[in-house]
């Protein structure tokens, strides 16, 4: 098994979940297995244009998964014939002192957005975006879960999916043709959350999506049961499921079964 040092025990059973067969897994060759499988998809249904657009989309997809940010779910590494999904790991958008990078977010959700549509051979009329640990993401701000301004958080985290991902379909409307409206009614975001900016990003993005011409799909955003990629990304919940807890059973060195506390609570402690 080989991946970054400085990730955890559970990065290397997911890993080895997501590797077909029983042999060494490499993370570098396992990534671009699929890696390769999109962009090779994108140039030859004239998705992606060149050499050029290729070689960035490629770039792109390994940023996000070196630094846990993103990645397809478990389909997509198997190379299974299922509708594939894109799983972003919220916290890790997280910065040290305490910002959340709501422009890398936005160009992660058109990332997979674009990765997506090329699975689906620009034909899939909804496409599975979703996030993963918004649990972990509220408690490095120390907000309950079931408090208002967790669900402020939440909603214009919600928005800012939902309108940078139909936004990205509105540039491949652009370029490819449009196949389905605009959705001109949604909820409107809070107006403002303890999330620096996270507010203001959400109304941006839903305004850059209601400029579009068109869009590509008929929806965008899902969120989908867990399977290993949320654990590789370091991701401790699904979508919007809570917490269990602040602790979690482990095994240590020796076997022994220890609880060790969860990420969302020491993320609780780390960020203000």
């Amino acid at each position: 098994m080989a991946f970054p040092a400085t990730w955890d025990d559970g990065a290397a059973e997911a890993l080895a979940a997501l590797a077909p067969g029983s042999g060494p897994v490499l993370l570098p060759i396992l990534a671009e297995g699929w890696i390769r499988r999109v962009t090779a998809r994108g140039h030859r249904l004239g998705l992606l244009q060149g050499p050029e657009e290729a070689g960035s989309l490629a770039e792109a997809l390994r940023a996000l998964l070196l630094a846990r940010r993103g990645a397809p779910g478990l389909e997509v590494w198997r190379d299974r014939k299922e509708d594939a999904r894109f799983v972003l790991n919220l916290p890790a958008f997280l910065d040290p002192a305490g910002g959340f990078d709501a422009a890398g977010y936005a160009a992660a959700v058109g990332t997979a957005v674009q990765v997506l549509d090329i699975l689906g051979h620009g034909r899939s009329p909804r496409l599975r975006v979703g996030f993963a640990d918004l649990a972990g993401l509220l408690a490095a701000y120390r907000l309950p879960y079931d408090g208002g301004e967790a669900r402020a958080v939440a909603a214009a985290l919600a928005a800012l999916t939902r309108g940078a991902a139909e936004a990205a379909s509105g540039r491949l409307a652009e370029r490819h043709g449009a196949l389905h409206p605009v959705a001109l009614f949604w909820p409107a975001p809070p107006a403002e959350t303890v999330v620096p900016g996270l507010a203001e990003a959400a109304r941006t993005a839903l305004d850059a999506a209601a400029a579009s011409p068109g869009l590509r799909h008929d929806g965008c955003v899902a969120l989908a049961p867990a399977d290993a990629v949320e654990a590789l990304l370091g991701a401790e919940t699904a979508g919007v499921a809570p917490a269990a807890g602040a602790v979690r059973p482990e095994r240590d060195g020796e076997g022994r079964l220890v609880l060790r506390p969860t990420r969302a609570a020491l993320r609780a402690g780390d960020v203000a």
